[in-house]
């Protein structure tokens, strides 16, 4: 898993896209940062890698919930990485998050998930959209990387909305791309 951590935190390509800051790692700091995610030791911080459903059983990205915050009953549905070329056709992305999904209410009870991305990433929003999540606020110029500003979208879905799209089917993998596909044509 370290080998795989390593080359994803070093990935500028992978890492231009994501709204928090980027800097390389080394192969200390990467094999750290994978002690302190099996640690489990913070109550407000979850990780989970995202494998492959095989014998392998290959890990090919991870998933992440912050901030949970059991007074207020929200997390931030932190970021999602599949580092994996061959896993980035958006199945492996959508089972994760409607995993990190049904923790958050099913586990967890909490009321409210929330999360950002860049308004140009190329998924991002429409993940979001075919999800259920709804459009809170945009920050102006609020992320500065790749030598410029961006916009930061915010996202946010309840528990209402959770359990409603869950009863309509929303969550079932063929459903989730069209509804994925409609959110990309309504962008162009």
């Amino acid at each position: 898993d370290i080998d795989f951590i390593y080359r994803c935190k070093n990935d500028e390509k992978l890492n231009s896209m994501v709204v928090g800051n980027w800097k390389p790692l080394t192969y200390e700091e990467a094999a750290q940062w994978v002690r302190n995610c099996m640690k489990g030791d913070r109550p407000d911080l979850k990780f989970w890698a995202v494998a492959t459903n095989d014998d392998e059983q290959r890990i090919v990205g991870w998933v992440c919930l912050s901030q949970i915050d059991k007074q207020n009953k929200s997390a931030c549905h932190h970021g999602i990485v599949i580092g994996d070329n061959d896993y980035r056709d958006g199945f492996a992305m959508f089972e994760a998050m409607t995993f990190s999904l049904d923790y958050v209410f099913q586990n967890l009870g909490l009321h409210r998930v929330y999360g950002s991305c860049l308004s140009v990433h190329p998924t991002s929003p429409h993940m979001l959209n075919a999800l259920g999540f709804s459009l809170e606020g945009i920050e102006k110029d609020s992320v500065y990387k790749n030598g410029r500003y961006y916009d930061r979208l915010k996202y946010a879905l309840l528990e209402n909305d959770y359990q409603k799209y869950l009863r309509e089917g929303r969550y079932e993998t063929k459903n989730l791309v069209k509804l994925f596909i409609k959110s990309l044509k309504s962008k162009q």
